[in-house]
């Protein structure tokens, strides 16, 4: 099992968190691409835009029971267990409620609001990517992943969408 950062929305702040809401309301995290590049099964790093190219992790490097950290704001908002494979979609659906063509399916979700009640004592993990895989095991990322998780064990095993 892996840890992940993820933003879930397009390249909209004000509307972050209801993409965010959305989007793991209907089960799924994604991302997308200013102009489609296809599915990323099949292209190669370097046809990808220079900025994106981290982009690819999630197609080959994700894995279901991975745990991704949604981040909101530069605030943790929610932590989702990877369900399902990699899937791209030629034209978006809006009827999934999501807004991106690449996407994966997640259960399991939890929010940061309902493990950490008091606002004043949320975690701030400034995130200016939309993907990062969490390699450092010292990050405050992947710590506070940890933390959760260890709080969280027992519900984490019950909790099925």
């Amino acid at each position: 099992m892996a840890y992940w950062r993820m933003q879930l929305h397009p390249d909209d702040a004000g509307g972050a968190l209801g993409h965010s809401v959305e989007s793991l309301a209907a089960g799924y995290i994604g991302l997308d691409f200013a102009i489609d590049v296809g599915d990323l099964n099949g292209v190669t790093w370097d046809q990808l835009p220079e900025k994106q190219k981290p982009y690819r992790a999630f197609a080959h490097e994700m894995a279901v029971g991975d745990q991704v950290l949604v981040i909101v704001h530069h605030f943790p908002f929610a932590l989702a267990t990877v369900a399902g494979e990699y899937n791209y979609i030629r034209n978006r659906a809006p009827e999934l409620g999501v807004w991106f063509r690449h996407f994966r399916k997640v259960e399991g979700v939890m929010y940061y609001g309902d493990y950490k009640t008091n606002a004043r004592d949320w975690t701030k993990t400034t995130m200016t990517d939309t993907i990062c895989p969490l390699r450092d095991e010292s990050s405050i990322s992947y710590q506070l992943i940890e933390e959760w998780l260890q709080f969280r064990a027992p519900e984490l095993a019950v909790v099925d969408r």
